[in-house]
């Protein structure tokens, strides 16, 4: 399908990787978020020269917050988000991102005797008045990924996540879909749809096959997926393998190829 690009998530620190992953088919990188945030300006630096002579840019990025940085719950610090924000989205920026994913688990769990009705609140909040505007002074936008339930206990399905993201009404707050997850939850494929000018990014994993990457040997059906996001208008075009690897090359390169190829 011409209308998509495929990256790969891997460090951006891994330069044999990232050439194996060149190698293999990608077209972009995605990055570890916080580990650019802790990046100083040489490596920094370095990234940017190594991603040109490559022509292998970075484009997204993924863990947006550190576990330790809390968006609900009792210990939310809106200067502590604001301040690592502001710092990681600017090396995100000079890096070349465009979207960062907003998974983070142990940012956004709900903690225990703590009601999900104030977490969402809390969660909507830091959407629209921290994370917005951040996004937009360094020109990013932020995809809010869905988690399935044995991950976290908070927007466990596309179709929450999609609430948070009109409830915030934010243009720099979309959506992502990753597969995995979607399928985890056993959530219709139509229901895509309904999510039609909202979706920002995408990964794909199996969910039936443990998380590995796609194969031509699964029975995952990748092309009603992809075909379904061209029918939900889904136009930034990035698709993410976010899977796990026994032989990086062998098995990025099959997914490569098995998505290429429908």
């Amino acid at each position: 399908m011409s209308d998509f690009r495929f990256g790969i998530c891997t460090s951006f620190r891994d330069k044999e990787r990232m050439l194996l992953a060149k190698k293999a088919g990608a077209e972009y990188i995605e990055a570890n978020f916080c580990d650019l945030s802790k990046a100083d300006d040489s490596e920094i630096n370095d990234f940017i020269a190594f991603s040109k002579e490559e022509q292998l840019p970075c484009l997204t990025a993924n863990c947006m917050f550190p576990g330790e940085i809390k968006l609900v719950g009792p210990e939310v610090d809106y200067s502590a988000i604001d301040e690592y924000l502001d710092n990681a989205a600017e090396k995100f920026s000079r890096v070349g991102g465009q979207t960062v994913v907003f998974g983070s688990s142990g940012s956004r769990r709900c903690p225990e005797g703590w009601s999900y009705d104030t977490a969402t609140e809390q969660l909507v909040k830091a959407c629209a008045d921290h994370i917005a505007p951040y996004m937009k002074k360094h020109g990013i936008i932020c995809a809010l990924e869905p988690l399935c339930s044995k991950e976290c206990n908070l927007i466990t399905t596309a179709k929450r996540g999609f609430e948070i993201c009109k409830a915030a009404n934010v243009s720099e707050v979309r959506l992502l879909i990753d597969m995995y997850h979607f399928d985890t939850e056993n959530e219709p494929l139509e229901s895509i749809l309904d999510y039609t000018g909202y979706i920002q990014h995408i990964h794909i994993a199996n969910a039936r096959n443990e998380r590995k990457l796609p194969k031509f040997s699964d029975t995952t059906d990748y092309k009603a997926f992809l075909d379904m996001l061209q029918k939900a208008e889904y136009s930034a075009g990035l698709i993410s393998l976010e899977g796990r690897c026994e032989n990086f090359f062998e098995e990025a390169k099959e997914a490569f190829e098995v998505l290429r190829q429908i």
